[in-house]
């Protein structure tokens, strides 16, 4: 039993807790192995490290350094059913951008490919087989080199090693029905939030393993599973604890559907992140030394929708699951425009003969005090057409003028640099939590704006002839603050297209579960001769971060399982273990 990362961010219940009710679950369900996530730094490195001594299993990363040094296990062999499994961990080193700066001070990130392969050449010779617990996935937008896909073809050609490998992956989210076979070798993937536990099966005679196949196990298929008590009552506690606590009344009555699915949000604007960047806009006219000119916020700290009716702060949470709090900083103009083609330089996918960006975590949603004109058809960092800011004492937008600082308001993770925006950070100013600024204008905001599916602020093309002055109801002055006024416009606006360079971007059986990636130890007596290893998909981030078309490498989504809530997965959890308590119940007997 296994897991490949972001196991203790992205869930509300598990937040509560920096991740210390999620370890304690995974103690009672029974890993043998786990990997490090991107969002597992989301707490800070010392928290990390405080889960890692809560844990009854090894946490992995061949990878991961702390001041020069190997920060964690690399690799750990594990006995199950007379088979030698050599288990090596490997972590993103897109955790650089994909997790809080002030959580990764004075660590580093080697390269995936020579770190695994140090590891498999000290293991070749003592194991049966080799399982790589990457949380590196196959997202197109990821370098090459450091893709679980590439890593896993990568491995398959080296003759080295003779033993089967098998990837065991995740961060990208990816549902791969059969998995991914590079010669003999395989890559499997399982989704997120639990949605499926994987399986992986093989073929052993004579301590030779041969044959790998890779499957998923829906959770609505263990839905009349009996939990496991002990671990249902844990859960139990601490989910009434986090519901109790989370319980007000944000809209007793929403009537607007707000998008925020991960294909959704990270590939276009949409009208919860419109909303999102409001709210956030809004805090900032009064809530800082100087008004936000405009706001921004990152897709990948979005992890859920709000539906019709009744939404709770449980909700908005779960919503924004990361703990961000508001932040401004002052920008120039020349990085405002930086900053907007970085946000629009994924890779592009054809999706229903229309093109599209690919999913991306540092795609920009929006406020209402900018605009963005693009062309989604030329190179990426050459993108912008023209970027436009409200005038807040004119209610006219205007081109952005490329000397001027603006004030941006945005959350901690996106104005300290994540998602790549190294073009931000500096000093800033801080406000209160996300979560919070998102809740209580919810409770104020006429919704019925959001009320569309059609972009209104990330626009493919070019303005229409003067609508650089079309004009919008100027923004009401706070109570008891003066609004500083705003420079003037001047000679030095430039129009778009401008020149610049893009932004840098005798058969034994056997079981191994995952999560998100993973592989389980537990044995399974069958009258078959195959050896089986489970992946249990959990990414909730990670409930970030973080399925996924990649290139033609998905072989199918299953359906949807209610999304990301905390209960939904609690129980996936309660299902998965109370299957793994029976399968060893029924080997002792």
């Amino acid at each position: 039993m296994v897991d490949a990362g972001d196991a203790f961010q992205g869930l509300p219940v598990s937040n509560l807790s920096k991740g210390e009710e999620m370890a304690k679950a995974m103690n009672e369900v029974g890993y043998d192995a786990m990997t490090i996530g991107n969002h597992e730094f989301d707490f800070g490195y010392n928290q990390l490290k405080k889960l890692e001594g809560i844990l009854n299993f090894p946490l992995l990363s061949a990878n991961v350094y702390k001041d020069g040094k190997l920060a964690f296990l690399p690799s750990v062999i594990v006995n199950k059913n007379g088979i030698n499994y050599g288990i090596i961990g490997v972590t993103t080193p897109e955790t650089k951008t994909k997790t809080s700066p002030e959580g990764i001070v004075g660590v580093t990130f080697a390269d995936p490919l020579e770190t695994v392969t140090r590891e498999m050449t000290k293991l070749n010779n003592q194991v049966d087989a080799f399982v790589i617990l990457s949380h590196l996935g196959i997202d197109p937008s990821t370098q090459q080199k450091w893709r679980g896909d590439y890593l896993t073809q990568q491995l398959s050609t080296m003759t080295a090693y003779k033993h089967p490998i098998i990837m065991i992956d995740g961060h990208s989210h990816t549902v791969l029905e059969q998995g991914q076979m590079f010669g003999t070798d395989i890559l499997a993937q399982t989704g997120t939030a639990l949605a499926n536990v994987g399986k992986v099966t093989f073929e052993e005679k004579d301590g030779k393993l041969s044959n790998a196949k890779a499957s998923l196990i829906n959770v609505k298929d263990v839905a009349d599973v009996t939990p496991n008590a002990t671990l249902k009552a844990q859960l139990d506690k601490a989910n009434e604890a986090y519901l109790n606590a989370t319980s007000e009344v944000i809209i007793p009555n929403n009537t607007v559907d707000l998008k925020g699915e991960r294909d959704d949000v990270r590939t276009r604007e949409t009208n919860l992140g419109d909303a999102i960047a409001d709210a956030i806009e809004a805090y900032g006219q009064h809530g800082f030394s100087t008004p936000s000119d405009f706001a921004v916020t990152n897709s990948g700290g979005i992890r859920a929708s709000i539906t019709q009716g009744t939404v709770k702060l449980s909700d908005v949470i779960t919503v924004l699951p990361f703990g961000n709090t508001i932040a401004q900083i002052k920008v120039s103009g020349e990085n405002v425009l930086k900053a907007f083609e970085h946000s629009l330089s994924a890779p592009t996918q054809m999706v229903d003969g229309k093109k599209q960006f690919t999913a991306n975590g540092g795609l920009l949603q929006i406020s209402k005090g900018v605009r963005v004109y693009y062309d989604i058809n030329k190179a990426p960092g050459q993108r912008v057409n023209e970027i436009q800011i409200l005038n807040k004492q004119t209610g006219q937008y205007e081109p952005l003028d490329l000397t001027r600082i603006y004030n941006v308001a945005t959350n901690d993770f996106t104005a300290s640099g994540g998602d790549g925006f190294d073009m931000f950070g500096g000093s800033r100013e801080e406000g209160v939590s996300l979560d919070k600024v998102m809740a209580d204008y919810l409770k104020t905001a006429d919704l019925m704006q959001y009320d569309t599916t059609e972009p209104q602020r990330m626009i493919m093309g070019q303005p229409a002839k003067g609508e650089d002055t079309v004009t919008v109801p100027p923004a009401a002055k706070p109570q008891g603050q003066q609004l500083t006024p705003q420079p003037a416009t001047t000679g030095k606006v430039v129009q778009f297209p401008v020149p610049h360079q893009p932004a840098a971007t005798g058969n034994n059986s056997a079981t191994m579960v995952g999560h998100a990636g993973t592989m389980a130890g537990s044995h399974v007596t069958t009258m078959s001769t195959t050896a089986v290893m489970s992946t249990v998909a959990m990414q909730g981030t990670s409930a970030a971060t973080n399925g996924q078309v990649a290139d033609g490498n998905e072989k199918g989504t299953l359906p949807a399982t209610g999304g990301t809530s905390a209960g939904a997965i609690a129980l996936g959890y309660v299902c998965v273990g109370a299957g793994l308590y029976m399968m060893r119940r029924r080997r002792a007997a």
